[in-house]
């Protein structure tokens, strides 16, 4: 039974390098997501949420509510790395627990694999899952914060990820809970378990999005049957856009570019209690936003000093994005700025061949989603403010950027 007066339970799945246009509702695909349509069509769904271009910049920013230079981890993370979050930066979760919750991390976490870096540290109660991407190695799942004598199976980590999850959800059905839900796949090396081979019209790869489609339908019945649908806030989404497969619903672009295709991702949110059926937001958002709106969901004030803003009311369909700029990075460097449907690049892409004279390069978002007409001689003046915009940012952020390179290279 619905509880108004408690705070909702709140439950993060993101995928990794699934596509803008990998979920139904969100342009043509082939692949069936019915579960991922269901939270859509009751729920609500973005249209312009933003990341980083790469997983650990996306996951920190989740996590810390800040732009990943500000939080030291500006570019992926590999198993030799020292580097990682940081113990002085509060997390979702730290905040969220400090509140009354629960909380989970269940999946890949890519912040930081040293002992100071484990999730356990870092506000959560419980951890399940692989500490880095499923391509590097030494692979190991790690049960909080010890590695677990369980195999590294990849074709069962999205089932065993919600198993783990759901223990956890019945453990505390009876006190608000945080479930940060962060799904291997379609990462490569792709793999779904045996009943779901061959099932979808899109490869191995969409196998894997159906998989994990199937088990967010098991999660959702089981909220029912628990009790709990209406006080769960369920979000979908992903840390960045695909990379060697996938479909970006015509944006422009991919994994590792600031064009709309590397950092426009799918996201909806379902919470029969709280968001009305059918909403839809065209307001710009940025994942790091999801800190302070979860802690005012959690009845608390978001912290100062971080780069998020609550876009509780974007939920609802009401307002405008709280966003006068979103800065766009690659690691450390400062690549393009929105405001609004102005979007403008100044630098090269990773991966596309440029001239020099092609910059500045402004795209009307609205009328040209897909950054095909450079409008720059057009708006000099919009030019001039966006780039002074970019300039201060920069200044101000590049205090806090580390050293990148990885060691021994």
């Amino acid at each position: 039974m619905s509880n108004p007066s408690r705070p909702p339970n709140i439950i993060y799945i993101m995928m990794d390098d699934m596509g803008f246009g990998d979920v139904e509702g969100y342009g043509r695909t082939l692949m069936r997501t019915p579960h991922m349509k269901r939270v859509m069509d009751e729920g609500v769904r973005f249209d312009r949420m933003y990341s980083a271009p790469t997983c650990s910049p996306a996951r920190i920013q989740v996590l810390t509510g800040c732009y990943a230079q500000r939080a030291g981890v500006p570019r992926v993370l590999f198993p030799d790395d020292v580097i990682g979050i940081r113990a002085d930066t509060p997390t979702v979760a730290a905040h969220l627990r400090a509140q009354g919750y629960a909380t989970m991390a269940a999946g890949k976490w890519h912040v930081g694999c040293r002992d100071e870096h484990l999730p356990t540290r870092h506000g959560f109660d419980r951890y399940f899952g692989l500490l880095y991407s499923n391509d590097m190695a030494p692979l190991a799942l790690y049960q909080d914060d010890r590695p677990s004598d369980e195999p590294v199976v990849q074709a069962a980590l999205t089932r065993r990820y919600t198993e783990e999850s759901l223990a956890f959800i019945e453990a505390n059905r009876h006190r608000p809970f945080f479930l940060h839900l962060a799904h291997t796949m379609p990462h490569v090396p792709l793999a779904a378990e045996p009943d779901f081979l061959g099932r979808s019209a899109c490869g191995l790869y969409g196998d894997t999005i159906e998989c994990i489609d199937h088990y967010l339908g098991v999660l959702l019945d089981r909220l029912q049957a628990l009790g709990l649908d209406d006080d769960t806030v369920v979000i979908v989404t992903s840390d960045n856009g695909p990379w060697y497969e996938g479909n970006t619903a015509g944006n422009r672009g991919r994994k590792f570019d600031v064009f709309e295709g590397g950092i426009r991702v799918p996201f909806i949110a379902r919470w029969p209690r709280g968001i009305p059926a059918g909403v839809h937001s065209a307001e710009p958002a940025h994942l790091m936003d999801l800190l302070p709106t979860f802690v005012g969901w959690a009845g608390g004030t978001p912290p100062a000093g971080i780069d998020g803003c609550d876009i509780g009311h974007l939920f609802q369909g009401q307002g405008t994005s709280p966003h006068d700029y979103l800065f766009l990075y690659h690691v450390n460097e400062l690549k393009a700025v929105i405001k609004g449907r102005w979007k403008l690049h100044l630098q090269a892409q990773r991966g596309e061949y440029f001239n020099a004279r092609e910059f500045p390069q402004l795209f009307d978002l609205v009328d040209d989603p897909d950054e095909s007409y450079n409008l720059a001689s057009r708006h000099p003046q919009l030019v001039a403010e966006l780039s002074a915009a970019i300039a201060d940012c920069d200044a101000r952020l590049r205090p806090c950027y580390v050293d990148t390179p990885r060691p021994g290279r």
